[in-house]
């Protein structure tokens, strides 16, 4: 089954099992009282009292809540983003798309993959549609933006030990090094990690100028007779970072999806065809990115194991739910085979959707059915273990024998859409917010 490519965690059900009565009883409500960009309760116009959301645990009758909004910057590297999907699938914005969106999310429904992503047409709308919004969330968990700008007080608000999404850790290995950074991404396919990890990247490391002094003297010196002022002249902006190389991992063929974006990225055009609207832009003597067809559940190819030897972070993002579905043995076994697999202080970056697998059913070892017994083959309700989390499996699975220190622990974490960007990106699609479970773990060394 393709890995990483169900609905986002906004439209997929909290509660692991549910009814194909109604699609609609798969979507997470979210109050309308609740500001999307801060978590936090606000007025209702159309109502004398306000409410408090049983989500966030907030209360809009507290008189000192901050308004916070978003770093302009920030929002800027937003639009950029939804600008970079835009263009590079600009032909795909007609009438035909809502149904053709319609198409692919009855068929995950279905969980029927090969139907969901048998054309061209159906990648890409896959990728205009949900992977945009994780694009932005993930720009933002790298770049270790849970902070904002307060301007009540007129001040940027300061990072805290709570506003790491993925921890420091992450966020400098993006940000300043020398060396090329590489990052693997299993089920990264599908077009939100290449945007989004660009984004971060070229946030986190913004170009520098070299910069020439013209005097007087200069300019008397190469013939010109004429005095002038010393002026400074910008010269080409080189990168501040020794680089980003992607690698993605996925089942299904999403390399014309990766391949696109990266076009779109390294194009010396810096903003958006007919637009002077930005996008994302990094050239591609600093950002390398390709993308193979691989199943981490079946033997590993000696591409897929170089990558993972090589990387400085390895991405699972809202995919190990979806691999523990198919199969919980041989995801544990590959989930344990990581630690063989990477290099001493690789970090494992693992995001998924809090609650969705909340009964994950493991078979019991004891109650599996005997081979050519009548019940082979089947899973009987007392061979299943259930109620298992799926933070539980990871932490269990990955730190159990000390392969693996965990640095970041978050069950259920919103990230949430500003409302600044609802209001001003004119995207045509929506955009979802999510409620992550996170994990980051650092490989200790090899004893």
């Amino acid at each position: 089954m393709p890995q990483s490519r169900r609905p986002p965690p906004s439209t997929a059900s909290s509660k692991g099992k549910h009814s194909k009565k109604s699609e609609g009883s798969k979507q997470r409500h979210i109050n309308p009282n609740i500001n999307p960009s801060t978590g936090q309760a606000q007025y209702n116009s159309n109502a004398n009292n306000t409410k408090t959301s049983k989500q966030d645990g907030t209360n809009a009758t507290n008189k000192n809540i901050r308004r916070k909004q978003t770093d302009p910057r920030v929002l800027s590297q937003f639009k950029a983003i939804l600008n970079t999907f835009q263009h590079t699938f600009s032909h795909l914005f007609t009438p035909q798309l809502p149904e053709l969106i319609q198409s692919v999310k009855q068929s995950l429904y279905l969980r029927d993959y090969v139907a969901a992503f048998d054309s061209p047409e159906k990648l890409q709308a896959y990728a205009v549609r949900w992977s945009v919004a994780r694009a932005l969330a993930y720009f933002e968990m790298i770049a270790g933006l849970d902070i904002g700008v307060d301007y009540d007080n007129n001040r940027t608000l300061s990072p805290s030990s709570n506003s790491w999404w993925w921890s420091e850790d992450v966020t400098r290995n993006f940000s300043r090094r020398q060396d090329k950074l590489s990052v693997t991404c299993i089920g990264g396919g599908a077009g939100a990690e290449i945007v989004g990890m660009a984004a971060a990247y070229s946030f986190l490391n913004p170009p520098t100028a070299t910069t020439t002094s013209t005097t007087t003297e200069d300019k008397l010196e190469e013939g010109d007779d004429k005095e002038t002022e010393a002026t400074n002249e910008i010269g080409a902006a080189i990168p501040a970072s020794g680089g980003l190389d992607l690698t993605f991992l996925d089942f299904a063929t999403w390399a014309p999806i990766t391949d696109s974006l990266y076009a779109t990225i390294t194009s010396s055009d810096s903003t958006a065809q007919g637009s002077i609207s930005p996008k994302i832009s990094l050239n591609n003597a600093e950002f390398s990115a390709r993308c193979y067809q691989q199943d981490v559940l079946t033997p590993l190819s000696d591409t897929t194991t170089s990558s993972m030897a090589s990387a400085d972070v390895v991405t699972i993002l809202f995919t190990a739910g979806e691999l523990y579905s198919q199969s919980p043995t041989a995801t544990t076994k590959f989930l344990m085979s990581l630690h063989a697999l990477t290099k001493p202080g690789a970090l494992l970056v693992i995001v998924d959707s809090a609650g969705g697998f909340e009964d994950l059913d493991v078979l019991s070892k004891k109650n599996k059915p005997e081979t050519g017994s009548s019940s082979a083959g089947t899973q009987s309700n007392s061979a299943n273990i259930g109620g298992y989390k799926l933070g539980f499996l990871l932490d269990k699975t990955l730190t159990n024998h000390e392969q693996w220190q965990t640095i970041a622990s978050q069950d259920a974490k919103w990230w949430r859409v500003p409302q600044e960007l609802k209001d001003s990106s004119g995207y045509p699609l929506e955009l979802e917010n999510m409620r992550c479970l996170i994990r980051v773990y650092r490989r200790n060394d090899d004893h």
